[in-house]
């Protein structure tokens, strides 16, 4: 029953969307107005004034973006019509907000997905890891160059425990695919950033476990003199103020 219900649940935002944005209106924008439109924008993108909002796929594979223009403290949002760092985008429309112009422009399609088979509704079971707080505090608390050594092997750990250095290369890995996966300038662009972080990573994890596999031969201990601080709590001070009378009794007085 289950698989039968996550299905549903990938699958029912695309039928929501569907069904909901059936008509898609047509573009009412003139050659003259595109080609003003179209030199302001450039024009805003040079002077760093052109915010993009948000973007979506049209039904027909048309990728649109809202972009919010800034003049003279008034606020005009442009509705663009391909990639906005590649050549051949177009402004297709003009409108005084947000809301007007997703009314207006073609409507989106359901976005889609990195990987097909990766569903949030039936995620596998997580591997056990430990928190790196908790390795910090291993190292601190260490008294011998093997508890290190063995903390840095941990994070450096590849396979199903793998620990958090190898994970946060996995991270840059899979954020540079859906990088690329955007096909979009900017989303390739970054996606050559991030895969070259996740290369220096890997680079940096060996590194680490060359380091890790060292300290834990020399088989070194702390020396004696650096011993641990007393941990000595103050208790607070005894408190003389007599207590306050209740409501309705006369105040103490002392006896003499």
């Amino acid at each position: 029953m289950w698989p039968y219900l996550a299905a549903w649940a990938d699958h029912s935002r695309s039928v929501t969307t569907l069904a909901l944005h059936q008509h898609c209106p047509e573009i009412q924008l003139t050659n003259e107005e595109r080609e003003f439109w179209n030199d302001v924008v450039r024009s805003a993108r040079r002077r760093g004034e052109l915010d993009l909002v948000e973007s979506w796929y049209t039904a027909a594979g048309r990728l649109i973006t809202l972009a919010r223009l800034a003049e003279d403290d008034a606020s005009t949002v442009i509705a663009l019509a391909g990639d906005p760092d590649a050549p051949g985008w177009q402004v297709i429309g003009q409108y005084p907000d947000g809301r007007t112009a997703r009314q207006e422009v073609p409507s989106p399609a359901p976005a889609g997905v990195l990987r097909p088979d990766a569903s949030r509704f039936d995620r596998p079971e997580p591997a056990p890891a430990v928190p790196l707080q908790e390795l910090i505090r291993d190292v601190i608390e260490a008294c011998d160059a093997g508890v290190v050594s063995e903390v840095l092997l941990a994070v450096t750990e590849h396979g199903y425990g793998a620990g958090p250095m190898v994970r946060l290369q996995e991270l840059m890995e899979a954020a540079a695919q859906f990088g690329r996966a955007l096909e979009t300038v900017q989303g390739r662009q970054a996606a050559a950033r991030l895969a070259a972080l996740g290369r220096q990573i890997g680079i940096l994890t060996r590194e680490v476990r060359e380091v890790a596999e060292d300290l834990g031969a020399t088989v070194a201990v702390l020396p004696p003199h650096r011993t641990p601080r007393p941990r000595i709590r103050t208790r607070p001070a005894p408190d003389t103020t007599p207590p306050a009378t209740p409501p309705g009794f006369p105040p103490l007085v002392p006896h003499r």
